[in-house]
């Protein structure tokens, strides 16, 4: 049975100084990202999308379109998460770890340690770059996503990159 971590995490638009003290300002609106990671290989791997918002209706599309049937969900007390394994077909078993009693679930062993990892990994890049706008984050998301699924190591993304590209683009003498 595979198993995937589910969470939502906010990104910081460019130019957003963190209130400290009470002091600066604070963005109109964050950017949510919705992330699914799947830790059948290592390191994990996963999918992240920029939602609007974080409810129901929003994230069910999403988790039943990443996931295959029979999977095993480890999520957050998240209130949109509750009852997931009801609505979505594919969830076979949904675990929850309440995060404001513990990390991990002394009883169950449930946490969710590899999507909060990869968010660190995800942050690093917004981080470095002093921050993103919000409509460079989704293309950033998935220039990562490619990365972690088809990126290879470091030196051969670029080989990897131009093999898939004859598959994506037909091309033909009369555009040489």
């Amino acid at each position: 049975m595979a198993r995937v971590y589910c969470d939502r995490l906010t990104f910081l638009p460019v130019g957003v100084k963190v209130l400290r003290f009470n002091r600066g300002r604070r963005a109109s609106r964050d950017a949510w990202v919705f992330g699914i990671v799947t830790t059948e290989f290592s390191p994990a791997r996963g999918y992240f999308q920029v939602v609007e918002r974080r409810d129901i209706a929003t994230l069910d599309p999403i988790i039943s379109k990443c996931i295959r049937p029979g999977t095993e969900v480890y999520t957050d007390d998240w209130a949109s998460y509750r009852g997931m394994e009801h609505r979505i077909n594919n969830v076979a078993v949904h675990r929850i770890v309440v995060h404001a009693r513990h990390f991990v679930d002394p009883v169950t062993g449930v946490h969710t340690q590899e999507v909060e990892s990869c968010w660190n990994n995800l942050k690093l890049g917004q981080k470095i770059r002093r921050g993103m706008k919000k409509e460079d984050l989704q293309p950033y998301l998935d220039e990562q996503m490619w990365r972690q699924w088809r990126g290879g190591p470091y030196r051969q993304i670029m080989q990897n990159f131009l093999a898939m590209l004859p598959s994506l683009y037909a091309f033909t003498n009369a555009a040489l």
